[in-house]
């Protein structure tokens, strides 16, 4: 492992060498799932880059942190993190560290419920790396992620689809095995339930191949609801309980709501109302905790779900109306369209 020798002057080559050398480290650490360490590595080449005034490194290196900040559930500390990248890269006019960042912050905006802020930072960042097909690929598949919870089929198969294509022609497997999740995660919206396990099946393999536990735990969840609605609930549960373990490793707490709320729906599934419930209630205090809205308000929904089942329907009203709330000020139509769906079954006098 390398170790920072100290100041130096910022036109050396050595310590350009160095800290590059030192952020490849870091990396390492990341790629196989040591968050702590990762994130230390990354405080010692911030700390290092600013005395050099090594400004690509520096926001390289910042960006990198920000992620893993939010991964661990701290959202604040992640866009403070991103928007000081891009700041950095932009003054020193590296367009595409810049573009990296805004990216970036539009993945946080979408998980934090802020669409068109999250739209309005991708379509810059695809602008800033019209000239880096990589990049503009993962830009599409974030505006594909907005253009979903908004309900734009359409728009988000038009994205998903441009990443794709770009990713097998740049022969990268992990970008096809996002653009893959992705894909899955619309035939399943649409209740395409062959065409989205195929879209997942080949995602965990790409995943596994590619090293990738945390894209593997994201895509054995979703692929979980799949089996879920084909009546595969043994198969659903162990791929959820799987990526728990992964999550558990790696320390991706952002991912937490969404494991209890989809172990919940196997609980349902096999009759154990009420720890289905339990489940529900402690998926939405912990996407409070994240900073998850769009989660919570599934929780919400789910338990309204679970309500009227029970025939609680003064409850399930309360939790509906409260999803529908989130889901419209979120601008995720589609959820709010299926909880007014649900709402209108209730009896009039349902409270």
């Amino acid at each position: 492992m390398v170790r920072a020798s100290g100041a130096a002057d910022e036109s050396s080559p050595g310590a350009a060498a160095e800290l590059t050398e030192l952020l490849a480290e870091a990396r390492a650490w990341e790629q196989i799932g040591y968050v702590t360490e990762a994130r230390e590595a990354y405080e010692r080449v911030i700390r290092i880059a600013v005395v050099q005034h090594l400004s690509n490194v520096l926001a390289e290196a910042l960006r990198r942190r920000a992620v893993l900040a939010h991964q661990a559930g701290e959202s604040a500390v992640a866009a403070a993190g991103l928007q000081q990248s891009y700041a950095v890269a932009h003054a020193a006019g590296d367009l595409l560290r810049a573009a990296e960042a805004l990216n970036a912050l539009g993945g946080l905006r979408i998980e934090t419920g802020q669409l068109e802020q999250a739209r309005a930072v991708l379509e810059e960042a695809a602008a800033l790396a019209a000239d880096a097909p990589p990049l503009r690929a993962r830009v599409a598949q974030n505006l594909g992620v907005v253009a979903t919870i908004r309900g734009d089929h359409s728009s988000a198969t038009r994205h998903y689809e441009e990443a794709l294509v770009a990713y097998e022609g740049l022969g990268d497997a992990h970008g096809v095995a996002t653009a893959r999740h992705n894909l899955g995660m619309l035939a399943a919206d649409a209740a395409m339930w062959v065409e989205a396990d195929a879209h997942f099946t080949a995602c965990l393999n790409l995943a596994w191949s590619a090293g990738d536990p945390h894209l593997e735990a994201l895509c054995r969840v979703n692929r979980a609801e799949v089996q879920l609605a084909r009546g595969e609930v043994a198969e659903a549960r162990a791929g959820v309980e799987a990526a728990r373990r992964i999550v558990d490793k790696i320390g991706k707490r952002s991912d937490l709501p969404d494991i209890e709320r989809v172990l919940a729906h196997c609980d349902r599934a096999e009759g154990h109302l009420d720890q289905a419930e339990t489940r529900l209630q402690r998926a939405r205090a912990l996407a409070a905790e994240l900073d998850a809205p769009l989660t919570a308000a599934e929780a919400a929904d789910e338990l309204g779900d679970l309500c009227r089942e029970l025939c609680r329907e003064g409850e399930a009203r309360s939790w509906y109306e409260m999803a529908l709330r989130a889901f419209t000020a979120l601008g995720a139509e589609r959820n709010a369209a299926r909880t007014r769906a649900a709402l209108a079954t209730l009896e009039p006098d349902g409270r």
